[in-house]
């Protein structure tokens, strides 16, 4: 099961070490707390840096392996100082569902770490991502800005809408196509 935690900006990382020691003593299934994180490459002094930023700010995922919902310890993560509230859908569950547990489940098999995505893309053309982690996204592209290597992509979380930036690796058609896996 996913769940999203809202919490207190700039309180993310208090609020997963919390989370991390309340569940070691309530629950006995694996769990796993993040605060989904992104590559950025960021200009400081003339030189491009590598760094990691917020994907969302205030928000956590939760992976608990439990059977049933009832059964994780809500009432004690909600006693946390730094939790605002723990996203809900209108039928009562908390468990995610639908685009939102894929796109936990997304940042799950990437370890809560998103990394540069190589991406195609020619004026007035369709983009193609076509190597990473962003890989199947190209629905979402809002905005590119080739001159920052960003492309912004609108995800769906808990039924509002979130635009978020990326940094990404432009290629040339060519380049793309060397890159191309061989049919074998």
């Amino acid at each position: 099961m996913y769940f999203c935690i809202n919490c207190l900006a700039l309180k993310e990382e208090e609020t997963r070490l919390r989370l991390n020691r309340l569940l070691s003593e309530k629950v006995s299934e694996e769990f796993l707390v993040w605060f989904p994180k992104k590559e950025v490459k960021e200009k400081r002094q003339g030189q491009y840096e590598t760094v990691e930023r917020p994907m969302f700010s205030n928000y956590l995922f939760i992976y608990w392996d439990g059977q049933f919902e009832v059964d994780f310890p809500f009432i004690d993560v909600r006693r946390i100082p730094t939790i605002v509230r723990i996203l809900r859908y209108d039928d009562g569950t908390y468990n995610l569902k639908g685009k939102d547990r894929e796109f936990a489940k997304w940042i799950h098999m990437h370890n809560g770490f998103i990394r540069q995505s190589k991406v195609v893309y020619k004026e007035g053309q369709r983009i193609r991502i076509c190597d990473g982690p962003l890989k199947g996204f190209d629905g979402n592209v809002i905005k590119v800005d080739k001159h920052h290597k960003r492309i912004v992509l609108r995800f769906e979380l808990g039924g509002s809408f979130s635009d978020v930036s990326f940094t990404v690796d432009f290629l040339d058609s060519a380049t793309a196509g060397a890159n191309a896996p061989k049919p074998s």
